[in-house]
């Protein structure tokens, strides 16, 4: 009791002698509580489920038949026996899980959740596949793919150290290429990044025929990704931010003779998807009066370098994430200054697509980051053209 007191659960009133009494009723109130808690879900179990579905997925996606992953199984174990232990209806099992709950909010299961607030309006699985906020909240936990982009980031880094052009080029080669043919990979892995060549090659795998539609691969008109087929026969963007956007689908001719090959599925959550509106950026700030902009400069310390004709330099990272508390997990230092030419401000960018989110979602961000951010260093895409505009306007 003197736990929960020091807490500031219960409250005490002390005797004359200096002696602590307590409201029976809101020791049992606390009893109760205590109890209930143990029936919640927390954030632990979510990204074991999380990291078990994006597993099953990927082995559906390469065609193998395999048992629930175990990660997986014992999760849904566990719900199964808090449902008991809370007197509700148990699931009946990892199908019963998919079929009842990975496709509804989180805030909407049968069992409470003790969970980071944006959270509760996710879910899981969307349209029989791991949903974006799947994906990044079990990126920590990945083992067989999870890991991949990093080895990727960290390979380029070490074969580009005496021609750091050279990273810059293949990471926006890769961002702009999502979806290619065999024959052209090959030929651009060998005359365009020889002393990367089997980096680049394995950066692809074959694109699941599944995904075809009248034996035709389409391809997302806004963010260039391969288009998937939904249970209703219509096709969608794996990034289903893309959609607002409305723009039409675009064939993918290939001959019947080449391979269809598309990036992994880590490069294509964490490299493409977010390099999208990082190229985007750095397209729409080329066109301002800047003395000089640059894209992952030195290597990738941060996504972008601007240089205004004053000599001021401005550090942005652009962030492209479901959930504010998973991004803020993962910023747990200031953006790196770049030695020769140290920043004088350094701003954390969201990219439109995701701009419908609000200033909830900055703030999110801001209260759960645990490196001090000012309200003027965070903001979407649009807000921060026009702060470099309004800067320009003031030389």
């Amino acid at each position: 009791m003197r736990r929960w007191e020091k807490a500031g659960k219960i409250t005490a009133i002390r005797t004359p002698a200096g002696h602590r009494r307590y409201d029976i009723n809101l020791v049992d109130r606390q009893n109760s509580s205590n109890s209930r808690e143990k029936y919640l879900v927390n954030e632990e179990t979510i990204q074991k489920i999380a990291k078990g579905i994006c597993q099953y997925h990927q082995n559906l996606t390469k065609q193998k038949l395999s048992q629930y992953p175990a990660n997986l199984q014992l999760a849904v174990d566990k719900l199964v026996v808090n449902c008991l232990l809370a007197t509700i209806p148990p699931l009946q099992g990892v199908p019963d899980f998919f079929n009842r709950w990975a496709q509804r909010a989180l805030q909407d299961w049968d069992l409470d959740i003790n969970c980071p607030e944006d959270w509760h309006s996710k879910s899981l699985i969307e349209e029989q596949r791991p949903s974006n906020f799947c994906v990044e909240t079990a990126e920590d936990y990945l083992e067989e793919y999870g890991n991949f982009q990093r080895k990727v980031v960290e390979t380029l880094r070490l074969k580009s150290f005496r021609d750091r052009n050279l990273y810059t080029k293949f990471r926006q080669y890769i961002i702009e290429n999502p979806v290619i043919t065999k024959s052209e990979l090959d030929t651009t892995a060998v005359i365009d990044f020889p002393s990367l060549k089997e980096l680049m090659q394995d950066c692809y795998e074959p694109a699941p025929e599944s995904y075809k539609k009248d034996g035709k691969f389409y391809c997302c008109g806004h963010c260039g990704g391969l288009m998937y087929l939904k249970s209703n026969g219509d096709l969608q963007c794996e990034n289903r931010h893309c959609l607002q956007y409305k723009k039409r689908l675009i064939p993918f001719d290939a001959d019947n003779s080449d391979s269809v090959m598309w990036l992994k599925q880590d490069l294509r959550y964490f490299m493409h998807r977010p390099g999208k509106p990082e190229v985007r950026l750095f397209n729409k700030l080329k066109k301002l009066d800047l003395k000089e902009v640059i894209l992952f400069p030195n290597l990738d310390t941060y996504d972008l370098h601007l240089v205004f004709p004053d000599d001021t330099f401005w550090a942005v990272d652009l962030k492209f994430w479901e959930s504010a508390y998973n991004l803020a997990k993962k910023v747990d230092k200031p953006i790196p200054r770049w030695k020769e030419q140290p920043y004088k401000e350094c701003f954390f960018v969201f990219p439109d697509e995701i701009k419908h989110y609000g200033n909830e979602y900055i703030q999110e961000f801001r209260s759960y980051c645990t490196v001090p951010l000012k309200k003027s260093q965070v903001m979407f895409e649009g807000a921060f053209m026009q702060k470099v505009k309004i800067k320009l306007s003031k030389k």
